[in-house]
């Protein structure tokens, strides 16, 4: 974690390029040194130690030169002609100075018959060059931290809308289910039924609690969520009674976790297109299980002997359905809060998470699949 931090840090960032960049130059100019000298018989040590005093000296004062304007928010070329008010002077300063020591240590110089302003002209570029060199290396070094500077405050942004627009897609909780439960309860007092009343508070009071206590697009416990589930479906069987059975198929799972308020929108339509359709009993059947790579949930209306809209015709035409168009894909004729819940899904786990949905006639088929890896509990 430290490496990662500090290989995201502008200051470290420039200080590796600004090394890298002079002690290149240094070890360009003494393989350069090494191959020349020799030709001309020379001593090496003046060159060596002049070019080693000057790239110090460069190093260190455009060092504290570019820290010095890292942070600033000033355009790119208003600071590189603040930078050039002070590499033009330090040029002026070290072109002398490195003809000095060359004219006075170097074993030729005495044989040299040009002038010492002549050689200075001669040898300005060698002096002006490394430091523009330099100049155009931290200006690179400043655009691409401007870009990804904005890049950042983009990515920022993105994951703010995305989380608000997670937030609102998980709040979005159907009015028709407070307007159902309220009648429901209001029938259960005025029949005097109190122990079923006080039952169908409780419930509600647990869908609710679990509705706004997780505020964060975070994963909680897979227990949790199905226990919000079970107290809106108890509260669902308070409003339809008998008719609605449910039949929970949960096998041995690890610990694990999903998404606040996932299961509710596939079970509320589960309930929309199966018992508000018919009036006979209708069983639900909730399995959760697991495979290789997958966390799946389903909740479907199970078809059966017992059911009064289920005679053989029936079955085999709904298995025929079924077989014929195993899902509708086109999520645009869906029911609006299954289209939030696939939305959801897409903005938190993108391709690896899907939503399956069966519709024909009274029956219905819902599958959730979320990848097993994203849903471990990791200690």
């Amino acid at each position: 974690m430290s490496t990662l931090v500090w290989s995201q840090s502008p200051l470290h960032r420039f200080w590796y390029w600004h090394l890298v960049y002079w002690f290149g130059y240094l070890l360009l100019k003494y393989t350069h040194l090494a191959v020349l000298l020799p030709l001309q018989n020379e001593q090496p040590w003046p060159y060596l130690g002049t070019y080693t005093l000057l790239a110090l000296i460069n190093l260190v004062v455009t060092g504290f030169l570019g820290q010095r304007d890292l942070a600033s928010t000033m355009p790119l070329p208003q600071q590189m002609r603040r930078l050039l008010y002070w590499i033009v002077p330090l040029c002026l300063v070290l072109l002398p100075l490195r003809q000095t020591l060359i004219t006075t240590y170097s074993t030729n110089s005495k044989g040299w018959k040009s002038s010492f302003a002549e050689q200075m002209v001669s040898t300005l570029p060698l002096v002006l060059l490394p430091l523009l060199g330099w100049l155009a290396v931290y200006l690179l070094i400043k655009a691409n931290q401007g870009y990804q500077q904005e890049f950042v405050a983009q990515q920022a942004l993105l994951n703010q809308a995305r989380a608000a627009r997670l937030k609102v897609l998980r709040y979005q909780l159907n009015p028709h289910f407070m307007f159902n439960t309220l009648n429901a309860l209001n029938s259960l007092i005025i029949s005097r039924q109190g122990l079923l009343a006080e039952q169908l508070i409780q419930n509600l009071s647990t869908f609710l609690r679990h509705s706004l206590k997780n505020k964060d697009e975070t994963l909680i416990p897979l227990p949790q969520e199905l226990d919000a589930l079970a107290a809106y479906l108890a509260i669902q069987q308070v409003r339809f009674g008998e008719r609605l059975q449910l039949n929970w198929q949960i096998a041995a799972l690890p610990k694990l976790q999903i998404p606040p308020l996932l299961l509710q929108p596939l079970a509320e339509n589960a309930v929309l297109f199966t018992v508000a359709e018919i009036s006979g009993p209708v069983q639900l059947d909730i399995s959760i299980y697991t495979t290789e790579q997958q966390l799946l949930i389903e909740i479907k209306r199970h078809i059966g002997n017992s059911d009064p809209a289920a005679g053989p015709a029936n079955e085999a035409a709904e298995a025929q359905t079924t077989a014929a168009e195993p899902a509708h894909t086109d999520t645009t004729t869906w029911p609006a809060s299954l289209q939030q819940l696939a939305e959801r899904l897409e903005l938190m786990f993108g391709a690896d998470a899907s939503l399956q949905l069966h519709l024909s006639g009274a029956s219905f088929a819902g599958q959730l699949s979320l990848p097993l890896e994203s849903a471990y509990v990791r200690n």
